[in-house]
């Protein structure tokens, strides 16, 4: 099944996730690192990842 990404609305959703799980209590240390390498690694130095995945979800 393809998915079609031309909505915006669907990374935006993707990245909220990807936040929510980040912040969720159990998330561990590691698991958080990875997460901010795997996101740096794909959108590039320029953003601020860590004060991105810290921020309270709207």
């Amino acid at each position: 099944m393809k998915i079609d990404v031309i909505n915006g609305h669907l990374p935006k959703q993707c990245m909220e996730m990807v936040r929510n799980i980040y912040n969720h209590p159990n998330t561990n240390k590691h698991t958080k690192q990875f997460i901010r390498f795997e996101l740096q690694r794909i959108l590039g130095r320029e953003y601020d990842i860590k004060g991105y995945l810290q921020e309270k979800s709207k």
